[in-house]
């Protein structure tokens, strides 16, 4: 008897524990950053602008999740500061507005938040993550941000590199930085970030200019692989088809075939808008009442792909993860089906190599958004500003 009320105990015990477990998996999705009013997602932010931060949580239950932020140097190194000399005020705060989905076949509950707020403000510029975490301190999300205070405007000249083996492949980027009435301290470090289309894992860090006076550093030979342009499929009306949406399927879930995509052996010109996506609809609200469909893309290649293939875009943080991974289904086809909202999707297609990550085409005439960050550090500073931001479109690129 006392070993069946044993045994008895165990078993309830592994079911709560099970159920435990399940009521905690959290699938976290359309996570966007934008400003006011919402453009589409957005990774800098100046002085008294808001940042509007939105996901979807897939389960439809309630939960409680929480945000902080933290400060990072140039090279994204935890900053060794407290918290009071980068935020006014405190984080670590509950989410508390949210919304459930209404009218969508998928079932979900939008959060929002912004910053600042009542609660807190950012005071010093510089790297920033924002970090959303449930009530058991795991991490669901993070995403990073850069915050400008006050600030030289920089000028980037951007060219066809004269390196003959990268003529046709690369973009070459020369920045500058004036100082009117000042002057760059001899005693204080420079470094230099570069980003190219807003994504944190295409950038460059440079340690010294290449030419330092009292009133002017200039930067030169910044050498990017220019890439290809990317693709893009709007689902504001999740029924419509169009150039690049093939046909709609119902069932449970919308299903969006798109097009073929594929791989390009001569530069075509096509307006994109650099990876961004906004999430939209014909309704009222687009964060309750855009659905979610099952996108599938499909990609064929003209030869055979060394490394593994994936599709990013700020969608999904550039990350590259199963989730994003593409399957080679025959000879030189690779597919893939994301579950994803109602809205504008830039997309592109990278090849990962080792540590190598590069477009499936890349030409000189590829138009990308180019981004500079000057962070200056003084003798008496304890951590890196930003004193200079440079941004800078190749459309008109110097041949």
């Amino acid at each position: 008897m006392v070993k069946s009320n044993l045994f008895i105990n165990y078993l309830f015990l592994i079911i709560f524990l099970l159920n435990n477990c399940f009521s905690q998996e959290k699938i976290v999705k359309s996570i966007s950053i934008s400003g006011t009013p919402s453009n589409g997602n957005k990774i800098v932010f100046f002085n008294n602008e808001i940042m509007n931060v939105n996901f979807d949580e897939l389960s439809a239950k309630p939960y409680n999740f929480y945000y902080i932020v933290e400060h990072y140097d140039y090279n994204w190194e935890l900053s060794n500061i407290f918290k009071n000399e980068y935020i006014t005020g405190f984080d670590d705060i509950r989410i508390s507005k949210y919304k459930n989905s209404f009218n969508t076949l998928q079932k979900f509950t939008n959060y929002s938040f912004n910053i600042p707020n009542r609660n807190f403000k950012i005071r010093s510029s510089g790297n920033y993550k924002l970090i959303v975490k449930d009530n058991r301190n795991n991490i669901v999300f993070e995403r990073k941000f850069v915050f400008i205070n006050n600030y030289k405007l920089g000028n980037i000249e951007i060219s066809r590199t004269k390196e003959i083996n990268l003529i046709n492949e690369y973009q070459n980027l020369k920045i500058s930085f004036s100082c009117t009435n000042c002057v760059y301290d001899i005693n204080s470090e420079y470094k230099l970030v570069v980003l190219k289309n807003k994504n944190f894992n295409d950038l460059k860090i440079f340690e010294k200019p290449t030419l330092k006076t009292s009133n002017k550093l200039i930067f030169d030979n910044i050498l990017f692989n220019a890439g290809d342009e990317y693709h893009g499929f709007d689902t504001k009306n999740i029924l419509s088809t169009s150039n690049e949406i093939k046909r709609v399927e119902n069932g449970t879930l919308y299903s969006t075939v798109l097009y073929d995509d594929v791989q390009k052996n001569k530069y075509t010109y096509n307006p994109d808008r650099n990876g961004i996506f906004k999430i939209n609809n014909n309704g009222i609200n687009i964060n309750t009442e855009s659905d979610y469909s099952k996108v599938k893309f499909s990609f064929i290649s003209s030869e055979d792909i060394i490394g593994d293939l994936y599709i990013v875009g700020g969608f999904n943080n550039y990350e590259l993860n199963e989730e994003f991974k593409l399957l080679e289904t025959s000879k030189n086809t690779y597919t893939t089906e994301l579950l994803l909202k109602q809205g504008f999707y830039n997309y592109k297609y990278v090849v990962k190599n080792n540590r190598f990550i590069n477009d499936t085409s890349n030409f000189w005439q590829t138009e990308n958004e180019y981004t500079a960050f000057l962070f200056e550090k003084k003798p008496s500073d304890r951590f890196y500003k930003i004193i200079g931001y440079a941004n800078k479109n190749s459309l008109k690129i110097v041949n």
